[in-house]
C-alpha cells in the first residue's frame, strides 16, 4: 500500500499542467500517492491559513514568499527547513533575495519554487494591426496610449490588482530600489514629492484604462485583452503559460511583452519581483513523506521539470537555459541584468497595504484631484506606517 501526501496549492486552470507533471514525477519516483488539491488563490489563502491550525492540517502548502509566508509562520504551525538549506548546492543556486524572503527572524521555513516578474503583454497581431512597436521610453509609451485613445481604442485593460501593479512599477521608477525598500520598511516618507508624483502619474495613466478597473478580476481583464477590447495588459509571467496552454499560442510569435520603460533615466529599469515557496506543517499527518517532498522540491531536478513544462522562471539559477521558452528566457535575462525589488504585497505590512490600496483607489476613481488632495490621502498612509514602526 502506497504512503500518502496532501499538497495544497493555487495553480489552477491553464497553470496547472506543470505542477501536475511535477507531482506525478514525484509520486512515481517515491511511490507516494499524492493528493493534488488545487484552489483559486484567494480561496487557497483563506482556507489553508485556518486549516494549518486545525486537527488535521495539510502536509504541504504553497504560498508567496515574503509577508504571506511570514503570516503562515506566525501561526506557529510551520516547520523549519534549515537542514534542507544546509546543502551547498542549494545555497549556491538560490539568490539571496529569495532566501531572505523564505526566512522569518533568521530561520528558514520555505523551499522556493518559481520566481516571477511583471511585464506589459500584447498580442502581436494587434500591435501589427495598429502599426505599433514596443516603446523604449516612458514618453514613447504614453504616445502609444494617446494615439490609440484618439482612435477610440482603449490602450490598457487593468483589473483592480493590475492598478496596484502599475503603481508599484511607476513608484520604483521614480524613487529607485533603495528608497522603495526603505519606504516598505517604514524608514522613508509616503509624503516624499517623488511618491506623490508617482500617484499623479498613476492617475494620469488610468485615463487610458478600460473603464471600471475596480469592477472586474484578473481573469476578466485577461479575457478582455484576448477579445481585443484593449491592446495591452500589465501582468505576471504566468500569462505566458496561459497563452500557450489555453490558446495554443507560440511565445514570441503570437504574443510578446515589453518591460515598463524607465521614467527617470537616473533610476532606469527596475524589476518588480515575487516568488512562491513550499511550506511543511509541523503536525503534518504524513511527516516522512512531507520531508521527502520538501527535499525533492528543492532539488535541481524538480526545478528542471517545472521549467521544461512551462512553469516560468525557476528560483534555482542552475536550471539550464535551454529548458526555458524564448519569452521566459528573456524575462530571466532581464532579472539578471536589472536591479529588482519585491512587490509591495510581499513586503508592506498588511495594515499599511490595506490603507494604501484604499487611498490608491480613491486617487484613481476621484473625479477631481489636486496634488493637495493626494497629499492628504497619503498622510493617512504615513500615519499608519509610523504607528507600526513605533510598536
Amino acid at each position: 500500500m502506497k504512503e500518502k501526501l496532501e499538497v495544497y496549492h493555487f495553480w489552477i486552470g491553464h497553470e496547472h499542467a506543470p505542477i501536475k507533471s511535477f507531482l506525478d514525477f514525484f509520486a512515481r519516483k517515491y511511490s507516494i500517492e499524492v493528493r493534488d488539491i488545487a484552489m483559486e488563490w484567494g480561496i487557497h489563502s483563506a482556507i489553508t491559513q485556518a486549516k494549518v491550525m486545525r486537527e488535521n492540517p495539510p502536509d504541504i502548502v504553497a504560498t508567496d514568499i515574503g509577508r504571506r509566508l511570514a503570516d503562515y509562520v506566525k501561526t506557529g504551525e510551520i516547520a523549519e527547513v534549515e537542514k534542507i538549506w544546509s546543502s551547498k548546492s542549494l545555497k549556491k543556486a538560490i539568490p539571496d533575495w529569495i532566501k531572505e524572503a523564505c526566512s522569518v527572524d533568521g530561520k528558514i521555513y520555505g523551499v522556493p519554487s518559481k520566481c516571477f516578474t511583471f511585464a506589459v503583454w500584447y498580442l502581436k497581431r494587434v500591435f501589427k494591426k495598429y502599426n505599433l512597436e514596443p516603446p523604449e521610453s516612458w514618453d514613447e509609451f504614453l504616445e502609444i496610449c494617446k494615439k490609440l485613445s484618439q482612435k477610440g481604442i482603449r490602450p490598457i485593460v487593468s483589473s483592480s490588482w493590475e492598478v496596484s501593479l502599475w503603481f508599484e512599477n511607476i513608484l520604483v521608477r521614480f524613487v529607485g530600489p533603495d528608497f522603495y525598500n526603505a519606504l516598505m520598511r517604514g524608514e522613508e516618507s509616503w509624503l516624499d514629492p517623488r511618491v506623490i508624483e508617482a500617484y499623479e502619474t498613476l492617475r494620469e495613466l488610468s485615463e487610458y484604462f478600460l473603464p471600471g478597473p475596480f469592477s472586474y478580476s484578473f481573469r476578466e481583464s485577461w479575457e478582455a485583452l484576448n477579445a481585443e477590447k484593449a491592446v495591452m495588459q500589465l501582468q505576471g509571467d504566468w500569462v505566458n503559460e496561459m497563452w500557450k496552454v489555453g490558446y495554443g499560442y507560440k511565445p514570441g510569435v503570437d504574443y510578446d511583452f515589453f518591460l515598463i520603460p524607465p521614467i527617470d533615466d537616473k533610476v532606469g529599469h527596475v524589476m518588480i519581483t515575487g516568488g512562491n515557496a513550499w511550506l511543511m506543517t509541523k503536525r503534518a499527518p504524513h511527516k516522512n513523506e512531507a520531508k521527502t517532498f520538501m527535499t525533492f522540491a528543492a532539488s535541481k531536478k524538480a526545478h528542471e521539470i517545472l521549467a521544461k513544462e512551462g512553469m516560468g522562471i525557476m528560483s534555482r539559477i542552475d536550471v539550464p537555459e535551454q529548458l526555458y521558452d524564448p519569452v521566459s528566457l528573456r524575462l530571466l535575462k532581464s532579472l539578471q541584468k536589472y536591479p529588482n525589488v519585491l512587490q509591495m504585497d510581499a513586503v508592506l505590512p498588511a495594515t499599511v497595504l490595506s490603507v494604501e490600496r484604499l487611498q490608491q483607489a480613491q486617487i484613481v476613481l476621484g473625479e477631481e484631484f489636486s496634488r493637495k488632495r493626494i497629499e492628504a490621502l497619503l498622510e493617512e498612509i504615513q500615519k499608519v506606517s509610523e504607528g507600526i514602526r513605533q510598536r
